[in-house]
């Protein structure tokens, strides 16, 4: 039987499930399997979603842009499948307030981090293909996508590795020095170096986001601001 929030994220996202478990499963965090014997979360979910939006994507891209190199279509593949790009869809939706969440980190703050958001809608975008298929998970993204009109180009690492091989001849090397925190709300410390010069260091919720975080700090650093694209 469904409840109340189920019902309604249903009528929001324009899909109904055939298996509400599958929606679920989407919607839990890893913080709730120690909880009411709730021993399924959304990592698996999120990693098959992952792979689904980035072929939802790439195929758009291919078909919109088809005089444009692989490097500007990856580049801006990139953007668009980043976090940030990716929890603002959540927001437009309020997907945070649908989650579920242990106990220790069920707080407005939790909800609306970056990092949670874009797992979720990964997750969201996983579990319509297993219940619905292909068409009905790409019929979801495209109504973000085709409403995307201009993204912030803050893939700042791909934008740090041009510049630095431009100046350096040389790739930037990145290093995480240091994790803190419980498994499900876990800190990385990152620093980013050419020839063993220091350029930039930053903090994320994964390796990945500490990576970026560094080569921001870097771009500031080398007085790059950040662009835009028109999509």
């Amino acid at each position: 039987m469904l409840n109340k929030n189920q019902e309604e994220l249903q009528k929001i996202i324009e899909y109904r499930f055939n298996d509400i478990k599958v929606l679920n499963v989407a919607l839990t965090h890893k913080s709730c399997i120690t909880e009411a014997e709730k021993r399924d979360y959304n990592g698996r979910m999120e990693f098959l979603g992952d792979s689904i939006l980035s072929a939802i994507v790439a195929e758009t891209l291919y078909l919109k842009y088809p005089y444009e190199s692989e490097g500007k279509l990856s580049q801006l593949k990139a953007q668009i499948v980043s976090t940030p790009n990716l929890s603002n869809w959540a927001r437009e939706i309020n997907l945070g307030i649908y989650v579920f969440l242990g106990k220790n980190e069920n707080t407005n703050e939790a909800r609306i981090k970056d990092s949670l958001l874009c797992d979720v809608f990964e997750a969201v975008i996983g579990a319509i293909y297993l219940d619905g298929g292909f068409g009905s998970a790409k019929k979801f993204v495209l109504k973000f996508l085709n409403n995307q009109k201009e993204i912030l180009i803050t893939d700042y690492k791909s934008r740090l590795q041009e510049v630095v091989q431009s100046v350096y001849k040389e790739l930037p090397k990145y290093a995480i020095i240091k994790e803190v925190g419980p498994d499900h709300d876990k800190k990385f410390e990152a620093v980013v170096c050419v020839n063993d010069k220091f350029l930039g260091k930053g903090i994320g919720n994964s390796k990945k986001e500490s990576h970026q975080s560094a080569a921001k700090q870097a771009m500031k650093n080398l007085n790059r601001s950040v662009i835009k694209i028109k999509i």
